[in-house]
């Protein structure tokens, strides 16, 4: 039976605020995480401004299609890839459609049916709604299968998950806020960015595990905001060039090392003081996760790190036509392997949808 375990200091496990403690009769069998990424759920029912939407987006993005729009996706997902741990790269609803915080408060009470331990970061919009970060963050806190620490560097939501066999630690995942908030909240408004404490909490963090392990643990890191590494595995690879910004690898450029995904979008990285790379690599991390955009799905090897855009889950906001669904990462041993999931769950027309997603929907 899996255990979550939350007071690990002084203990084999310190250094990591939550462990996800698997049975010793999973050594040899393979572990499942499951990334879903930018929901970005909107309750129209609660614009700020009367002409903050269209009439029909207001039927569409009703709080009575939550499950066709999102939640179905979700559920689909679980059942397909049964995963021991569900991480969540940020943008989880569309905060100025959620003051009241009912979106977020549901969001909460869905992710903990499942009875899965789930480890949430924001993204730019969550942090929107009047409710307040301080409100989310206890949310997050006070739900039974979430695993999230609000911290006390910059941002809110900077904490590490260990992913244990008995008493081994077989992989780290450092969630960090990458800011950006648009919100008058003080606590909120910040650059979008992980600043330098961030990253020196990571090496505080990662120096413990090492020493309570007595080894060096692999670790992934996960954020919402891509950061200018991101951009620079794309261009190192040859896939990124001043005529091609835009690609589908295997497609319109030939792809390496087993990469994969398609980029029908640019971004604006983020940047971290100092050398980000020598950082990640001394903390044994071989695999960042980000979201953010929506028409970025692609899986790219650089520098021995595999660097992850989470498939984009949920119909809310912009989207790519049947490239929707959610992020698996099979870990075997010290080794991963990643592939993008498509939610299993019709498309199909539901009363009022908007004119924006006529054409997203099957001809029936």
């Amino acid at each position: 039976m899996t255990e979550i375990l939350k007071e690990t200091k002084n203990t084999v496990f310190d250094g990591c605020d939550f462990v996800v403690k698997l049975p010793k009769t999973r050594k040899n069998t393979k572990i499942k995480l499951l990334q879903i990424t930018d929901m970005q759920v909107i309750d129209a029912t609660q614009c700020r401004t009367p002409d903050r939407l269209r009439d029909d987006e207001k039927s569409a993005w009703n709080p009575d299609n939550f499950d066709v729009l999102c939640a179905n996706q979700i559920r689909a997902l679980v059942t397909q890839t049964e995963p021991d741990l569900i991480f969540i790269t940020g943008d989880i609803i569309y905060g100025q459609f959620d003051d009241a915080g009912t979106t977020f408060d549901w969001f909460c009470s869905f992710m903990d049916s499942f009875e899965i331990p789930w480890a949430p970061v924001f993204g730019n919009h969550d942090n929107e709604s009047y409710r307040g970060v301080a409100w989310q963050c206890e949310r997050f806190t006070s739900s039974k299968y979430c695993l999230f620490r609000r911290g006390t560097v910059t941002g809110n939501g900077n904490y590490s998950v260990g992913i244990a066999v008995g008493e081994e630690l077989v992989r780290v995942m450092y969630m960090l806020d990458s800011n950006g908030c648009y919100s008058d909240d003080p606590d909120v408004i910040r650059p979008e960015g992980i600043y330098p404490d961030q990253v020196s909490l990571v090496q505080e963090m990662a120096q413990r595990i090492s020493m309570a392990q007595n080894r060096m643990v692999p670790a992934f890191m996960a954020f919402h905001i891509p950061t200018a590494e991101f951009h620079e595995a794309e261009r190192a690879n040859g896939y990124d060039t001043e005529e091609r910004t835009l690609y589908t690898l295997g497609v319109d450029v030939p792809a390496k090392s087993g990469d994969f995904g398609f980029k029908l979008e640019t971004f604006k990285p983020i940047t971290v003081e100092g050398n980000f790379m020598e950082v990640l690599k001394a903390c044994h991390v071989d695999g960042m996760f980000a979201g953010h955009c929506h028409a970025i799905n692609t899986c790219i090897s650089y520098q021995g790190i595999c660097w992850v855009f989470g498939l984009k889950t949920g119909l809310y906001d912009y989207h790519i036509p049947g490239q929707l669904g959610g992020t698996l990462v099979t870990l075997e041993g010290d080794d991963f392997a990643v592939c993008h999931v498509p939610a299993l769950t019709a498309y199909g027309p539901f009363p009022g949808k908007a004119k924006i997603f006529e054409n997203f929907f099957a001809k029936i």
